[in-house]
């Protein structure tokens, strides 16, 4: 047998800390061990993964049919909640492989009676994956965010170098955020024992574990897929501040690749020149070059995937680098580990190491955001049409509209739906209500069809626009039912309100002038030579107050036949000179006449 230094040594012996290589399995249940004769541990099986929550499921023999009861069940060891703990070695030399909590307990039996109490285990930080949740974060990095998010199950956590002046946690998990989070900036999660980390993935210098095929590998599958390669990731986004594209780009990231085919060149097999990634909001140049390194990333980790099982060992975890031998120059080197799987069952215990990234994104799981409609019912998506079919009398008084859903049931009246306005407030707004017979455009409140919103009215060829569109759109305005109208001529400046009889009011830089007409041909402008004001008929001015005309030069009346009538005094004083005069005669009468 070899020596104990000659294992330490041995890249082709699986290090262990004994020479008997006898494994023993160890469960301690709230601290304290579990050793009660009468329970016969079948299979345990420990799972841990970058992002991924550990976990371990143990089976007993369990269930006695004579007796008619699951004893082991029954013992309050394995109540759900309780903590665990799990330890495997060799020669007596244990090391802990997994720290949680019970959160599943059950049984089952087979035909031929024999029975199992199964029990699933998580570790601690499973409780950041219930309860969905609502945040904002402000003038904050990724780490700084989820520092908050993680709470005191937040471990070590590798700085983001992006500032973002909003983050939004919208109805998604604490976990859901960590993660998609994480990958947006090329980082993994790691969990262990109730602190979660998040590291850049890299390859150490050294590996933990060299393994050998023919030697220390029992099981080995690989594969190289060119698919999940791309030769250059372009992120771009809408800058409404420039009111341009903003773009970011990148052809390879700082990781060493396994094997003797780089993911540069696997790349120009299938996929294309550049893998286009884009974004309608205002995502800054930062976030874009982050986007763009992580997708990146996540390609060249996934170029070789695959596990490799071997004789059980607890000196590897999640994170740490492995070096493969004896596999050929395809996949020869060394390897991130993305996972490890620790079986034990019936004294034997394996354990099977993952190595690469799945290419697939977590914001791809399905369950990530809230179900549509919130899973009250079966939801409704994207925009439907609606009919106005009435106005008034809604039954709970909240201005709502009756609109008919043709698609929905064209035998039916419809659904009340509330109205979108440019402004709503008590007793103010814009309201402009559709007429009766209506095509609008109708959206759901959280895609529930109970929760109908009208967003706005439609055009088609058999209700055609008042005004035909044209690319130099210089017209606008409103025109309602009865044809007033409202328009407005960018082209020329004028903006002009209008009744079907003919009274307007135009406001015109065109003209240099303001108008006012009615039906009547009476009219009043006002331009720069003056103002005008014209009748059909007669002008009557009349004022309670005072009445007072005056003028830089000169006042003129003309007339027919002038009047004038002072019911006391009647004052007319030319300061430098007064002359009455007439053609015909020329009267003066009064009580008393004083000339002079």
């Amino acid at each position: 047998m070899a020596n104990e230094e000659n294992i330490a040594t041995d890249e082709r012996i699986i290090p262990t800390p004994g020479v008997y290589d006898y494994t023993s399995f160890e469960v301690l249940i709230n601290g304290n061990r579990v050793n009660n004769p009468a329970y016969h541990l079948r299979s345990v099986s420990i799972v841990r993964e970058v992002n991924l929550i550990p976990y371990a499921r143990l089976q007993y023999l369990d269930g006695d049919v004579a007796d008619e009861k699951f004893a082991v069940s029954e013992a309050a060891d394995f109540i759900p909640g309780n903590k665990i703990e799990l330890k495997v070695g060799r020669d007596g030399k244990q090391t802990t492989v997994f720290k949680g909590i019970i959160v599943k307990h059950g049984i089952r039996a087979s035909e031929s009676g024999n029975g199992l109490l199964q029990l699933d285990c998580r570790d601690e930080a499973v409780s950041l994956t219930l309860g969905r949740k609502h945040r904002y974060f402000r003038e904050t990095s990724d780490s700084d965010a989820l520092k908050k998010v993680l709470g005191n199950k937040a471990g070590a956590l590798d700085s983001t170098p992006v500032q973002h002046k909003e983050l939004v946690q919208f109805n998604c998990t604490d976990w859901d955020f960590a993660l998609s989070r994480a990958e947006m900036n090329s980082c993994v999660l790691m969990v262990q024992d109730g602190k979660v980390d998040m590291k850049k993935p890299e390859l150490a210098g050294s590996p933990t574990l060299t393994l050998v095929y023919g030697a220390t590998i029992d099981e080995f599958e690989a594969e190289i897929d060119a698919r999940t390669q791309w030769q250059e990731v372009n992120t771009s986004a809408w800058s409404y501040k420039d009111q341009a594209v903003q773009q970011n780009s990148t052809t390879s990231v700082s990781f060493k690749e396994a094997g003797n085919l780089s993911g540069k060149e696997l790349a120009k097999a299938v996929s294309p020149e550049k893998l286009e990634l884009r974004h309608s909001g205002l995502i800054s140049e930062p976030e874009l070059k982050a986007w763009a390194e992580s997708v990146m990333l996540k390609s060249r980790m996934a170029k070789i995937r695959g596990r490799v099982k071997i004789k059980g060992s607890p000196d590897t975890k999640p994170g740490d680098t492995v070096e493969l031998k004896g596999l050929g120059n395809r996949f020869n080197g060394l390897v991130y580990v993305s996972g490890v799987r620790h079986e034990y069952a019936e004294g034997i215990w394996t354990t099977q190491m993952q190595f690469g990234i799945s290419p697939e994104w977590f914001h791809h799981k399905e369950d990530l955001t809230e179900t549509p409609a919130a899973g009250l019912l079966p939801a409704v998506h994207g925009l439907q049409i609606g009919v106005v079919v009435q106005l008034e009398s809604d039954p709970d008084g909240e201005d709502r509209i009756l609109v008919k859903m043709p698609l929905t049931d064209n035998n039916d009246k419809g659904t009340w739906a509330r109205m979108a306005s440019l402004d709503a407030g008590k007793e103010r707004g814009y309201f402009f209500r559709p007429e009766i017979g209506d095509e609008v455009i109708v959206g759901f409140v959280n895609d529930d069809p109970r929760f109908a919103v009208v967003l706005g009215m439609l055009h088609s060829s058999k209700n055609p626009a008042p005004v035909k569109a044209e690319d130099t759109n210089h017209i606008k305005g409103l025109v309602t039912r009865s044809k007033m109208k409202t328009m407005y001529d960018d082209e020329n400046k004028v903006m002009k309100m209008e009744t079907p009889a003919g009274n307007f009011i135009e406001l015109s830089e065109k003209d240099k002038a303001i108008t006012i007409q009615d039906q009547h041909g009476n009219v009043i402008k006002m331009e720069s030579a003056g103002i005008t004001i014209k009748s059909a008929k007669d002008i009557k001015m009349e004022a309670t107050g005072a009445f007072s005309l005056k003028a830089g030069t000169d006042i003129k009346i003309e007339g027919m036949t002038i009047s004038g009538k002072a019911n006391t005094t009647l004052e007319l004083n030319g300061q430098a000179k007064a002359k009455v005069a007439s053609s015909a005669m020329l009267e003066l009468q009064g009580g008393m006449v004083k000339i002079n």
